[in-house]
């Protein structure tokens, strides 16, 4: 007897997929990769690839580890669709130590839950409940050229489970793994009071799931960024940040592919999951703006804009930072998602030791 999801399982799959504006247009697989790390980036409007100095460093701008002094540990939560689903979530966790006179290693963890999901035959008898999650290790590492100038390498592998072969159409597990190949650089201007950062990340081979038939590119970006620190002194300062941000992604076939087969008698309408755009498609670019005001190291206020044109997403960011003698940071971002979920929480945390 055939095996299918759940409507409802697959509703609650969706939503997570277009809980953020960088799933609106379908482009890429894995989307643990794409959710940015770091509530303090994130209240800036997710522009931090000219300020990535800290254990987050790696998932924005591999080069900015190469400016790590010492020990820095990073951790961040964040429920996705809390509104509909308490058990899908988001974590990271982050750590980068400097070596004297050699670089700077870092090692991350990224890991992102769909939940529980139950699983029906076609006559509607429920035969099971399954855990739909990602997962990704990172290993960097940077090296500074002078005192001013960082180039960073990331290596990361990624995993995927979806559903366990009792649950799926073809009885094959719903799983899939690849690699991918992060790189950065960062270059501070002193006289100009100015840092430029560039990244190009997840480059690697497509993700399958059951078949190579059924395969998703990793969502290729490149991501360019520049800060300016106007104030900078023993009460103030004052960080503008600018990045562009652009996905590499081209989908090369028209073909749609349908991963999910659902209910035909359900009462409730939902297309099947496509991947699917016209040959050499690809999304235009999303722009980024952000700021961020600390008094006296001990207090931060951080606000941003994300503007993206394809993802009908245009929306403010805003977060605080309460910071204790330049070695921990507590940092929470209020940030949008879809146009029809609330906004979302995320908290952070980093160490400096």
């Amino acid at each position: 007897m055939p095996k299918r999801f759940t409507v409802a399982a697959v509703l609650v799959v969706l939503l997570v997929l277009s809980a953020s504006r960088v799933f609106a247009v379908a482009e890429a697989g894995v989307p643990s990769l794409i959710i940015p790390p770091g509530a303090r980036a994130n209240g800036m409007g997710e522009c931090y690839v000219a300020l990535a100095e800290d254990a987050t460093a790696a998932w924005w701008n591999p080069g900015g580890l190469a400016f790590v002094k010492g020990q820095n540990l990073a951790l961040m939560h964040s429920q996705l669709v809390p509104d509909l689903a308490s058990d899908v979530y988001y974590e990271f966790l982050g750590y980068a130590n400097e070596i004297q006179n050699l670089g700077t290693f870092s090692f991350s963890l990224v890991y992102l839950t769909y939940g529980k999901s139950v699983a029906t035959n076609a006559t509607g008898i429920e035969l099971g409940t399954f855990t739909s999650w990602e997962a990704s290790g990172a290993a960097s590492f940077a090296m500074p050229f002078g005192d001013n100038f960082g180039m960073g390498l990331t290596m990361k592998f990624i995993h995927a489970d979806l559903a366990p072969d009792d649950f799926t159409l073809e009885n094959l597990d719903g799983t899939g793994s690849s690699f991918a190949v992060d790189t950065g650089i960062l270059w501070k201007i002193p006289s100009k009071k100015l840092s430029v950062g560039m990244s190009l990340t997840n480059m690697g081979p497509d993700i399958s799931f059951i078949d190579q038939e059924q395969s998703d590119p990793l969502p290729i970006t490149f991501r360019g960024g520049v800060a300016f620190t106007p104030i900078s002194d023993e009460i103030s300062n004052l960080v503008l940040t600018f990045d562009l941000e652009q996905s590499l992604v081209w989908t090369l076939s028209s073909k749609v592919k349908p991963r999910y087969v659902l209910d035909v008698d359900s009462p409730v309408t939902i297309p099947a999951k496509i991947v699917g755009m016209s040959k050499n498609a690809r999304r235009s670019e999303i722009y980024h703006i952000g700021a961020e005001y600390r008094y006296v190291d001990l207090l931060a206020g951080r606000i941003g804009y994300v503007y993206d044109e394809d993802g009908d997403f245009k929306a403010a960011t805003y977060g605080l930072g309460f910071i204790y003698k330049n070695q921990l940071s507590l940092d929470y971002a209020n940030v949008p998602q879809a146009s029809t979920l609330g906004r979302v929480h995320r908290w952070s945390v980093s160490v400096a030791f």
